[in-house]
């Protein structure tokens, strides 16, 4: 057999194993009914979560909100709704990884579910470990169910990239929405996926994030989008999962998987009591809870189908802007305006109105094609007038585990206009999230709340690297301490804490499309 022969026979075989590892990528392919719970019908009154504040929800169309900035707590207060749901959990997202914390998640998830709480997840393909993660697994309980959303067909990794190539336009568009609901009255919103380094769990860089809890009318309107995107023909019961023929062999010791999760450990113990006094100060009405009406916009599903997209955040943001006329706050992992977008700023700027912009910087930044992108607007919202500062990753250290960590990366999506309206959700300032993946964003109109939203930008902003102008050049300043605790301040002339390479890496990626990072 020569060369040539045993090629083709490769690429017959590896096709042939593509072929038997593949994936319907839409329900309107499958003609057999789909079986499901559904979504249950009761009183989310009703629901140990709303007990706390029954006066507060008696009035129609409120809602009440509290930020949470902390890493730690993040995760803690997504385990409070899991433990104390009665009737409902629905849990949408871009990412859940198979580490410590989403493991602590699917422990509180899968008890919750032997209560008796329907549970329904919706993570994104691109976001999905393994057709083996853990989530997948969660689906095998009578009470879970599980969905990927716009999946590749090849289920091998091996040929995603042709799928890409070919299908590009469909396997680009990504469902980036963050939503995680409890009984249809409390939802945790913001930029955070689910996985360790969202919750300063990682032992090397964490994200650093700001969510929004919210009880109340705003729930029901993210309950009502959840259901659109899990009854979207691209949302994908993991049945139709190849390897779910072979679970059972695994499904044999999942109990006692489970169960190990409950060790009796320090860090359980500690993990054991946090709960405890996260549960408390709930139910006696210990945090800040600021009143007043919220609503959530979100972009349709179709968006991923459509030839031309649009985007009802979009389209929302540039209806408030049209009504500022103080100030706006910007707090954005990613940002890149665009022509249209610097001319709206610089509009802002000559009406008055005060920009303060914090985003990456080239050394924080997880995504150098996005930060090439922002480096074609940085400078002239400079020169503009603007208060730009870009995020300092040693400002970011943490003590995890015993170690300290070499830093984070910012990946809020916050603004605040007016000192009065709060945007907090899944949506960035770029290309990307405008005209490309699907969002979700909330937006709450309460000044006490707006005020603890800025100041929360305003502390990040005060360890980061403010950008100046110095002859018509930029220099970025910072104090010499990143943890804002030292008194003299220092200057530079390039992208600070960053090698050689680095800049050369970024230089490389100015050749990406705007329209694609």
């Amino acid at each position: 057999m020569n060369d040539t022969h045993l090629a083709l026979m490769l690429c017959a075989l590896l096709f042939l194993l593509a072929g038997c590892a593949s994936v319907v990528p839409s329900t309107r392919d499958i003609k057999t009914p789909l079986e499901s719970k559904g979504f249950g019908v009761y009183n989310r009154l009703d629901s140990p979560l709303a007990l706390p504040y029954l006066k507060e929800l008696a009035q129609e169309g409120t809602s009440g909100a509290m930020l949470v900035s902390d890493g730690s707590y993040a995760l803690l207060h997504r385990a409070h709704l899991v433990r104390q749901a009665k009737f409902s959990l629905e849990i949408q997202t871009y990412i859940y990884k198979n580490d410590i914390a989403s493991r602590v998640l699917m422990h509180e998830i899968w008890q919750a579910a032997n209560r008796g709480v329907l549970v329904k997840i919706l993570v994104d393909d691109n976001g999905l470990d393994s057709d083996y993660s853990d989530i997948i697994t969660l689906n095998n309980h009578p009470n879970i169910e599980v969905k990927i959303f716009n999946p590749y067909r090849n289920r091998i990794k091996l040929f995603r990239l042709p799928e890409m190539v070919f299908h590009f336009n469909r396997i680009n568009r990504r469902m980036h929405n963050k939503l995680f609901i409890a009984d249809g009255i409390a939802l945790i919103i913001g930029g955070r996926n689910i996985a360790d380094n969202y919750f300063d769990n990682k032992l090397d860089v964490n994200f650093s994030d700001t969510d929004a809890f919210f009880i109340g009318d705003v729930a029901v309107q993210a309950r009502k989008s959840f259901k659109r995107y899990w009854e979207y023909h691209r949302a994908i019961p993991v049945e139709f999962l190849p390897s779910k023929r072979k679970m059972k062999k695994f499904m044999k010791n999942y109990n006692e998987m489970v169960s190990d999760l409950e060790v009796d450990s320090s860090e359980w113990e500690r993990y054991s009591h946090a709960m405890e006094d996260v549960e408390k100060q709930y139910e006696n009405r210990v945090n800040a809870m600021y009143w007043g009406h919220a609503y959530l916009v979100a972009d349709d599903p179709e968006k991923i189908d459509a030839k031309n997209p649009a985007s009802k955040i979009y389209e929302e943001l540039q209806r408030i802007l049209a009504d500022t006329n103080d100030s706006i706050y910007i707090s954005s992992a990613y940002l890149v305006p665009g022509k249209r977008g610097l001319a709206q700023m610089q509009d802002a700027i000559e009406k008055g109105i005060n920009l303060y912009v914090l985003t990456n910087s080239l050394s924080s930044t997880d995504s150098l094609p996005v930060y090439a992108g922002w480096e074609r607007y940085r400078d002239k919202l400079v020169k503009m007038g603007a208060e730009v500062y870009e995020y300092r990753k040693g400002a970011g250290k943490i003590k995890v585990r015993g170690r300290m960590t070499s830093g984070a990366s910012l990946h809020s999506k916050t603004l605040v206009f007016d000192n009065k309206i709060s945007w907090i959700g899944s949506f960035n300032l770029d290309p990307r999230s405008s005209i490309i993946n699907t969002e979700v964003v909330a937006i709450f109109d309460n000044e006490e709340f707006a005020k603890e939203t800025t100041k929360l930008i305003h502390i990040d902003m005060q360890r980061a690297w403010h950008l100046e102008l110095d002859k018509r050049k930029i220099k970025w300043c910072a104090r010499s301490d990143p943890n804002g605790e030292g008194i003299e301040d220092m200057c530079v002339s390039r992208s600070p804490d960053t090698s050689l390479w680095l800049r050369f890496l970024n230089i490389l990626m100015r050749i990406f499309p705007e329209n694609q990072i």
